[in-house]
């Protein structure tokens, strides 16, 4: 097939071809980027093409083969990786869950030894990921007051740290 029978063929399927891509991917730039992709593997091989009864249906084929090769790739690349979650874990990994069990233990004891407003403060901000305006509608304190006692309830966690660490 030459240039001139491909043009006479293949472009008047472009809207189509673009309607069926756009039901596809559901995006405009990805549609028109797959058209053209599709108009380029239908060019590289039109010497080899015979003029089809159905050149729409031929072109929105490709189209769609085209579309499944490339979500196909995609996906291979995505599971090449091997996810950390199907990992075996070593003796390291244990050791250092171990430890980040105990260290948070140790936390949540020396919250309990802290003065209540502190203790509470803390407790809601960083444990239970409240916002000062949260905490301050449950407490009635002012966001000063909040801010002030959580520095100084995080400043006495890590003084306590340190002791126990030392």
């Amino acid at each position: 097939m030459d240039a001139s029978e491909f043009k006479q063929v293949f472009l008047p399927c472009h809207r189509r071809m673009y309607a069926a891509a756009w039901r596809l991917t559901g995006n405009q730039q990805t549609a028109e980027d797959l058209v053209q992709d599709a108009m380029m593997r239908l060019w590289t091989k039109r010497d080899n093409l015979k003029i089809p009864d159905n050149p729409g249906a031929f072109a929105v084929t490709t189209l769609r083969n085209l579309f499944y090769d490339q979500h196909r790739k995609k996906r291979l690349k995505e599971n090449d990786e091997e996810p950390a979650d199907y990992q075996m874990h070593t003796e390291r990994d244990a050791h250092d869950d171990l430890v980040a069990k105990q260290e948070a233990s140790i936390v949540l004891s020396i919250i309990e030894q802290l003065p209540e407003r502190q203790r509470l403060i803390i407790t809601l901000h960083d444990v239970e990921n409240l916002t000062y305006e949260e905490i301050e509608a449950q407490t009635g304190l002012n966001s000063v007051n909040i801010r002030v006692a959580l520095s100084r309830a995080r400043k006495a966690v890590r003084d306590k740290l340190k002791t126990i660490r030392n």
